[in-house]
């Protein structure tokens, strides 16, 4: 079997793929197979690739490479040609008259192009194999060899078998990470005494679950200088977040809404919290936030808390500019009720106020915007598809059809498909962010 690439293909999320087609032509044919590495890299390391499914198939095409019965070749020049070619034996080719068939059209050989979207192929039996065969020799011949040749063939077996869901863990790999794991949460950051002194000096009732919410939150500020406060059972996450600020012993700033904030005299709203846990802190109605980012940089304020946070949920505002000049540089603690519960565009409006998007170290791949605009263009078809799939609109009515084709193939619109999938997608968004949100 001979397989020809024609363009890098990096997997983002879902059936998004991004086409590199860079000018290859003028690099040599070790950094084009550089370059077909790191697509298979990120096309391998995905959640879609993570299962039962994947791991039972990947030995039988590694063996076919082994063996030499799967052969690959890159292609000199990006190629978007789409044939398959199907020779037949002597035998089989006289019974039938033909040398073979081809099927061309647009799916690329992926999981989307297979069978997760709409796509139009038409078999050709005889009639053009003797071209088409042609074509593609013409390509194989110029292309760059890749388990033809040795050491590349090495290099991408190696890297299938130990650095993808294919590899093996053994018994002593599986106790290290168990290892690691234990004596990373022995080192992880404490929530300090004079603090939990304070909590029981005001009255509240201190558990252990409470407690690990803190030292939590204090682990992910160390690692990504900013954290996402959504649900703290039993305990107010105003509280949790004002816990944090006094361990962090740092001049901080509460941005809340004016209802919030409450009166400094009587010691209510956010006040309370400050005289309770003693804080070095001052606290602005959000509706102020431009006078706010005017003199930030002169208050030598090291932590913002911001409640309410999903208020800030829409990046093309005045507010949320001045928001994220606010935050720059500083640790932040976000407090939201419902931040699973919004779009995939306004979690990422919350993650940036804390999270270089190129530079996150929350994914795999670090390119957090590209991941969340793959997410979002996903949502806002779902989205579509719910809302118009019984419009008073033709035109709406027929762009809903057409996105559930795009995304589940033939066949009615079936809303729990459709549900299934948002539900699929806020799983995955939610796995993403979970290393920022207690």
């Amino acid at each position: 079997m001979k397989l020809l690439v024609g363009l890098q293909v990096d997997m983002l999320v879902g059936d998004l793929v991004v086409e590199h087609s860079h000018q290859e032509d003028k690099l040599s044919d070790d950094d084009k197979f550089l370059k077909f590495m790191s697509s298979v890299s990120k096309a391998l390391n995905t959640d879609d690739v993570d299962t039962e499914q994947f791991y039972n198939q990947v030995f039988f095409f590694l063996e076919m490479i082994e063996s030499g019965r799967l052969i690959i070749k890159k292609t000199k020049n990006p190629n978007h040609a789409k044939i398959y070619l199907f020779q037949l034996n002597e035998h089989q080719a006289n019974l039938q008259g033909m040398k073979g068939q081809f099927i061309t059209g647009s799916s690329n050989l992926t999981n989307a192009g297979l069978s997760g979207q709409e796509e139009f192929n038409v078999e050709i039996k005889d009639y053009g194999f003797n071209d088409a065969n042609q074509y593609f020799d013409e390509l194989w011949e110029d292309a760059v060899p890749v388990t033809e040749h040795d050491g590349r063939r090495q290099i991408l077996i190696d890297y299938i078998g130990q650095k993808t869901h294919a590899a093996k863990v053994t018994p002593f790999e599986a106790y290290a990470l168990i290892l690691k794991t234990f004596i990373d949460l022995q080192q992880q950051k404490h929530i300090m005494p004079v603090v939990q002194e304070l909590l029981q000096k005001n009255g509240f009732k201190e558990f252990a679950y409470q407690i690990d919410a803190v030292n939590q939150a204090l682990g992910i500020i160390n690692e990504y200088n900013g954290v996402v406060i959504a649900d703290v059972v039993g305990l107010g996450k105003s509280v949790v977040a004002a816990l944090i600020a006094k361990n962090l012993d740092r001049k901080t700033l509460i941005i809340c809404p004016p209802g919030l904030i409450g009166n400094k005299n009587e010691s209510t709203g956010w006040w309370e919290y400050v005289d309770s846990f003693e804080l070095n802190c001052d606290i602005e109605s959000r509706g102020k936030i431009e006078e706010i980012a005017e003199f930030i940089d002169r208050k030598n304020i090291e932590v913002v808390i911001i409640d309410e946070a999903h208020y800030y949920r829409n990046q093309d505002t005045d507010d949320y500019e001045a928001l994220l000049k606010i935050c720059q540089g500083r640790t932040v603690i976000l407090l939201s009720a419902t931040p699973f519960n919004n779009s995939p565009a306004d979690i990422f409006s919350l993650l940036k106020l804390f999270i270089v998007p190129g530079k996150s170290g929350i994914t795999i791949d670090d390119d957090l915007e590209a991941l969340f605009a793959a997410y979002g263009t996903r949502f806002r078809k779902l989205s579509e598809i719910m809302k118009n799939h019984k419009s008073k609109s033709e035109k709406k009515r027929v762009k809903a059809r057409r996105l559930y084709l795009e995304l589940f193939g033939p066949g009615e619109i079936d809303l729990k498909k459709v549900r299934s999938e948002t539900q699929r997608l806020a799983t995955q968004i939610k796995n993403v962010i979970s290393p920022v949100v207690i």
